[in-house]
C-alpha cells in the first residue's frame, strides 16, 4: 500500500520545497528588526517619484552588503514599493577662459612675474592653473587683478603651488582665489633660494562647484601607539554609527606639516584590512596658507578605523577629534495611495533589482517633492536572526530525516522489485 502512494509523496515533498522557495523570495516582515512609517507629501498621483533623505541618526547601523541593500519600501499591504538609493555629490563644471599671456620675467630678487589678459572683459574667474615640467619644489603664489594695466589689486596674497616627489607624490599646481572679473591679471612666484620655475602655459578657468550635501558622524579615539623610532604612530578611532562614509576629517592644532596616512578597516573577522592611503598638510606662513585635513577613501561603512601616520623623523602630530563625513544618500521611490513604510536592518538580504535606474538619470532630484521618515520603531513582528537563515539551515535535521525516509523507500522499492521477480 505504502508503495503504491510513494510517488505522490514524493511529488508532495517537491511541491513543497518548492513553495517554499517561492514564499522566502517575497517580502517577509519578520525578517526584518527595524521601520518607520513614510510620511509622503499630498496631492501626488500614484506611481510617481518622491526622494527621502537617508540620515546616520535616523537610521542608525547599516549592515546591509552592499550598502542599503536591505532597504524595503512597502505599503501597508506589505506590497514591495520600486526605490533606488542616489548618492549626492557635488558637481564640478569648468570652462576654460581664452587670454593672452604676456611680459614673463625674471626681477633681480630672482621672482617669476607674469602677466595674463582675458579676451572677454565681462568673464569671471577664480582659478589659475600654472603647467610647468618641474618638479620637487614649492613656491608661495600672489594674484594680482587690474582693470588698465597699471593699478593692481591684491587677489590672493598667500597661494601656494608645490610638488613633492618623495612618498607622498603630492602635485598642486593650481592657484584658487574669489571670483574676479578683472581684465588683467598678474602672478608673482616667489622663487627664493630655488631655481625660477619653468613657465609652459597658465590655464584660466571659472569654476563652479555645487553645494556640497553632505552628514557628519562623530568619531572618538580609543587607542594611540608610537613606535620606538618615532617614525611611525597609529591612533584607532570609533565612529558613532555604521553609515557609508568616503572620508575622514582631522582636527589637529598643528601647523606647517605634511603626512602620508594609512588607513585600516576593522573587519568582523576583527582582522585589519588595508582601505587606502592618503597625505594631509598644513602650510600656514605669510606668504602661502593652505590646508588639507581630509582623508579620502573609497566608500566604506565599519566601525573602527586604525589610522597609520608616516612621520618620518618629525614627531607625531597631535591629533585632537577624527569624524566621518558621506555624501548625503537620497531614496527615490514610486509613490502610493496606501500607507508606506520603509523595512531596514536585515544584514542577508539581497539587494532588489529595479528598472527605476534608467527614470532616475533623467530627473531633475531638487525639484521632486520631499518625503519624511517618521519614528523608527522596533519590529515586533520580527523573528530573530535564527529566522533569517535558509530553510535548508533551519530545519536541516529535518531534511536528513526525509533524505533517509526517501533512500529507505527506494531501497524498499528496489527490494520489492527484485523479490516480484526473482525466479
Amino acid at each position: 500500500m505504502i508503495m503504491k502512494f510513494f510517488p505522490c509523496i514524493l511529488f508532495c515533498l517537491v511541491q513543497m520545497f518548492s513553495s517554499t522557495i517561492g514564499f522566502c523570495a517575497a517580502f517577509d516582515e519578520k525578517l526584518w528588526e527595524r521601520y518607520a512609517e513614510i510620511q509622503t507629501p499630498r496631492g501626488n498621483s500614484e506611481g510617481s517619484l518622491a526622494r527621502l533623505y537617508l540620515f546616520p541618526n535616523k537610521l542608525g547601523d547599516m549592515q546591509g552588503k552592499p550598502f542599503f541593500a536591505d532597504l524595503r519600501v512597502v505599503t501597508d499591504r506589505k506590497e514591495n514599493v520600486t526605490w533606488q538609493v542616489v548618492t549626492l555629490k557635488p558637481e564640478i563644471i569648468q570652462n576654460e577662459i581664452t587670454h593672452q599671456m604676456q611680459n614673463l620675467s625674471i626681477t633681480e630678487k630672482g621672482e617669476t612675474w607674469l602677466e595674463l589678459t582675458i579676451e572677454n572683459q565681462a568673464t569671471k574667474i577664480n582659478v589659475v592653473d600654472i603647467v610647468t615640467p618641474n618638479t620637487d619644489f614649492i613656491r608661495p603664489v600672489q594674484v594680482f587683478g587690474s582693470t588698465d594695466g597699471i593699478n593692481w589689486n591684491v587677489i590672493r596674497k598667500d597661494g601656494i603651488i608645490f610638488d613633492i616627489p618623495r612618498n607622498e607624490m603630492l602635485r598642486q599646481t593650481r592657484v584658487t582665489f574669489p571670483h574676479s572679473n578683472f581684465h588683467r591679471l598678474m602672478l608673482k612666484i616667489i622663487n627664493g633660494d630655488g631655481q625660477p620655475l619653468t613657465i609652459h602655459d597658465v590655464k584660466v578657468l571659472n569654476e563652479t562647484v555645487s553645494r556640497e550635501q553632505t552628514y557628519l558622524i562623530p568619531g572618538q579615539i580609543q587607542k594611540s601607539q608610537h613606535k620606538i623610532s618615532r617614525t611611525e604612530n597609529s591612533i584607532i578611532v570609533s565612529l558613532n554609527t555604521i553609515f557609508p562614509i568616503d572620508r575622514l576629517i582631522l582636527v589637529t592644532p598643528e601647523r606647517n606639516f605634511r603626512r602620508i596616512v594609512d588607513v585600516e578597516i576593522k573587519k568582523a573577522t576583527g582582522e585589519w584590512q588595508h582601505w587606502a592611503r592618503d597625505t594631509i598638510f598644513n602650510f600656514d606662513t605669510p606668504t602661502m596658507r593652505e590646508s588639507k585635513l581630509a582623508i579620502n577613501i573609497p566608500e566604506i561603512a565599519a566601525k573602527e578605523f586604525r589610522l597609520f601616520f608616516k612621520n618620518l623623523d618629525s614627531p607625531p602630530l597631535s591629533i585632537t577629534g577624527i569624524s566621518g563625513v558621506g555624501y548625503q544618500r537620497m531614496l527615490v521611490f514610486k509613490q502610493s495611495d496606501r500607507k508606506m513604510y520603509l523595512f531596514w536592518d536585515n544584514p542577508m538580504a539581497a539587494k532588489p533589482q529595479y528598472d527605476l535606474t534608467g527614470m532616475i538619470t533623467k530627473q531633475n532630484l531638487d525639484a521632486l517633492p520631499i518625503a519624511a521618515l517618521g519614528k523608527p520603531y522596533t519590529n515586533t513582528a520580527f523573528a530573530g536572526n535564527k529566522a533569517r537563515l535558509p530553510f535548508t539551515e533551519r530545519y536541516k535535521y529535518m531534511l536528513y530525516i526525509l533524505v533517509i525516509l526517501v533512500i529507505a523507500g527506494l531501497i524498499f522499492l528496489q527490494y520489492h522489485v527484485f523479490r516480484h521477480f526473482k525466479p
